[in-house]
């Protein structure tokens, strides 16, 4: 017996070492080292055979590895199916036995003793009417304080949730939030005190209690269902409604949640009762799956009959009042209440087949996620509504905020999902559903950083350029309206939308390569392939890598801004806008030039610091040279008191003499230096003040002029002259003749 008991245990060790070859050896605590041979097995006892055999069976063992197989996922499939029809088979196969039982347990419940049941009932009622009692009494002293629904919708005028306010939504939360709180406060003493009571004043059996203890869970549990609706739909106050109910509506859905969950409470807790007083087995399942099945099918009934309501929430009909809805949303709003009843129909149905598969019974987490499927859509539909409302507001936070918060509700609903239906979201979870929650928890993570990220640079960046834009419109710098050489913007407002693209680039690059690796792709090949790319992209554009190193360069050096007037030799204009790899130039006369950094050679700007202008006044030989240079002082200094260009004066107008003597007279020349762009401006006022100074001075402009000088020896020659510049005065009054002729 001693050999065969041995040979079994060597041919285990064998299949064993056979079925784990190339595996680490197995450490021994009392031989020290893993036999290799069969003599080293003969010599070991039973003891130590017994041993050894134990701890190889003991320890883990690695999971089957291989390729995928459809034949085995079908046969495993089939038999599961079978497995169910049989299991299904044998529950429904004891609906005559229900009622039987049924009737048992409740017989046990009123007959254990003569008029027992009628003191558990009046107790029970009693209790009941203890805690209702106290709740009436604490709701009353405390009516100022937390304003019940019904005094607010007396003191608030009714007003859709449209004419409330940009700012609503974040005050019509915390109105739920505190209703609610307050709602569950008083439940909590209703249901203090009627324990309390029904405790102490109860000596009958303890299924008594129990029986006592579970419908009086089935109410606490409908009435927190029931503030949390009424919290949320407001009925009875429209101005806290959240989702785009009407009044009607309001208080359809609130109903139609009160009666299904009045079914599904008591129902299962009356399942829960029965199971107390001795139902048990099939018979129970089937009762469990009756009531589970009756749930269903109102929960899909109610989804069904508030359809319109649902689908008008979520924007089915275009949008909510004046704010309008995009065409995904309206399609997906109108098919959102088919979906919610016909995935509770298939919750259900998996429930039920995952218990009778031998499965745990995750009937909260079924119950648990077809509430958050139907208050994450309306949630969300809020937050959107909230941030079109607000999105008009120019540099607004709110808009953005709001977003974020829509992507992180969706993360926080995965993650309860997740926990609910206990899913491992370790790295050492394993399985489908585990590694795809777990990647969609990583994606949906990254997305809400990313889109934080993203949304918080481009906030800021706006909020500097609008400040920046004030800050140039209070220094009287319009470039929509300045003239050559007009001051641009600051060299910060200039960089800050390059900066912006640059930050959301990156941001873009990192979140697509993080969510890469959380689907499991390796970007370490991606980041080499995109190497290579880039390599190759920059030998075969040469040009467009000189554009844009030429264009850093040009910007690093500050050598134009936005706004500001620069000639690059062949065009000439205002910086309109800076593109990676180019600039715009917009022309005085309105044509617009674009220009590769690259090709830029030489480049003159006109808007920094100053600019000097020099203008020149023609004047007759006789002129009096030093009164004119008085004049022109003094207008000069009346110049400086113009309240429309004194400002922009850095040195005022004044003469710098006669610089040139030409043909027709003198030449004297003036100058004065001004801020970029006011020059022109500046120019014609000191025009117009020249020309009226020189004038009450009796100083007139010299006049291009020919003198012919002719020689008079006698009347004969003036007749002959006469007679030769005949033809000439005739062709002459022809061509003037025909002129205007020709004009006509």
């Amino acid at each position: 017996m001693a050999r065969a008991i041995r040979l079994v245990a060597v041919a285990l060790l064998l299949l064993t070492w056979a079925a784990t070859a190339g595996r680490p050896a197995f450490a021994q605590a009392d031989t020290g080292s893993v036999p290799t041979s069969e003599e080293e097995l003969a010599r070991l006892s039973d003891a130590e055979l017994r041993a050894l055999l134990l701890e190889r069976l003991e320890a883990p063992q690695e999971e089957e590895t291989g390729t995928f197989n459809p034949a085995d996922t079908a046969f495993a499939l089939q038999a599961a199916l079978a497995e169910l029809r049989g299991r299904l088979g044998e529950i429904l196969g004891t609906y005559d036995q229900l009622p039987g039982a049924l009737g048992r347990a409740a017989v046990s419940l009123v007959d254990s003793e003569e008029g027992s049941f009628a003191r558990f009932a009046g107790l029970f009622a009693l209790a009941l009417a203890a805690g209702a009692a106290a709740e009436l009494l604490v709701r009353r002293r405390t009516r100022a304080a937390n304003a019940a629904e019904a005094d607010a919708a007396a003191v608030f005028e009714p007003a859709t949730a449209e004419a409330v306010g940009p700012t609503a939504l974040a005050a019509r939360l915390s109105h739920a939030v505190t209703a609610a709180a307050g709602h569950f406060l008083l439940v909590a003493l209703f249901a203090g005190v009627a324990a309390t009571l029904f405790l102490v004043a109860h000596d009958g059996p303890n299924r008594e209690r129990v029986t006592f203890a579970f419908y009086l869970a089935a109410i606490v549990v409908l009435r927190v269902i029931g503030g949390i609706s009424r919290a949320y739909t407001a009925p009875a106050a429209p101005r806290w409604r959240i989702p785009a109910y009407s009044d009607g509506e309001a208080r359809r859905v609130h109903t139609g949640v009160l009666a299904t969950m009045a079914v599904g409470a008591f129902g299962f807790f009356t399942c829960s009762v029965f199971a107390v007083l001795g139902v048990h087995g099939d018979v129970h399942l089937l009762f469990l799956m009756s009531v589970g099945t009756l749930l269903t099918l109102c929960l899909a009934a109610a989804f069904l009959a508030s359809r319109r309501a649902i689908a008008h929430d979520l924007g089915a009909d275009g949008g909510w009042g004046e704010i309008a809805a995009g065409p995904t949303r309206r399609r997906i709003a109108r098919m959102a209440p088919w979906g919610m009843a016909v995935g509770t129909l298939l919750i259900w149905c998996w429930l039920v087949s995952t218990s009778l598969l031998g499965g745990p019974p995750l009937f909260g987490a079924g119950l648990g996620t077809i509430g958050l499927l139907v208050l994450w859509p309306s949630l969300d539909a809020a937050l959107a509504r909230e941030a079109l409302r607000t999105a008009a507001t120019a540099g607004a936070l709110t808009p953005a905020v709001l977003t974020v918060a829509r992507v992180a509700l969706a993360v926080v609903v995965l993650l309860l999902l997740a926990v609910a239906w206990r899913i491992d979201l370790t790295h050492e979870g394993s399985g489908l559903w585990a590694a795809t929650v777990r990647s969609a928890l990583e994606v949906g993570t990254v997305v809400l950083v990313a889109y934080a990220g993203w949304a918080a640079l481009r906030l800021w960046i706006d909020r500097r350029i609008a400040h920046e834009d004030a800050q140039a419109v209070s220094d009287g710098v319009d470039p929509a309206e300045a003239e050559i050489g007009g001051v641009g913007l600051s060299r910060m407002r200039t960089l800050l939308p390059l900066f912006k693209r640059a930050g959301q680039a990156t941001i873009l690059v990192i979140a697509v390569l993080v969510v890469l690796s959380s689907l499991g792709v390796a970007i370490a090949p991606v980041l080499a392939g995109a190497g290579v790319v880039g390599i190759a992209i920059g030998f075969g554009s040469q040009t467009l890598v000189r554009d844009i190193v030429s264009g850093a360069f040009f910007l690093m050096d500050d050598a134009f801004r936005l706004g500001e007037y620069i000639d690059l030799g062949s065009v000439q204009g205002s910086v309109e806008k800076i593109n990676v790899r180019s600039l715009q130039l917009r022309h005085h006369r309105g044509a617009l030039h674009t220009v590769p950094f690259g090709e830029i050679t030489t480049l003159t700007n006109y808007s920094r610091d100053w600019a000097i202008m020099k203008l020149r006044f023609r004047v007759p030989f006789d002129t009096d040279v030093e009164k004119m240079r008085k004049v022109m002082k003094q207008v000069g200094k009346d110049l400086l008191t113009n309240p429309e260009i004194g400002q922009d004066f850095l040195q005022p107008l004044k003469s710098q003499g006669v610089v040139e003597v030409d043909d027709y007279g003198l030449i004297v020349r003036t100058k004065f230096m001004s801020k970029p762009g006011k020059q022109f401006l500046i120019r014609r006022h000191a025009y117009a003040a020249m020309q009226k100074a020189l004038a009450e001075n009796g100083i007139a402009f010299a006049k291009p002029e020919v003198r012919v000088s002719i020689d008079k020896p006698g009347r004969a020659d003036d007749e002959a002259l006469a007679e030769a510049l005949e033809p000439a005065g005739a062709a002459a009054l022809t061509a003037v003749t025909r002129g205007r002729t020709a004009g006509e």
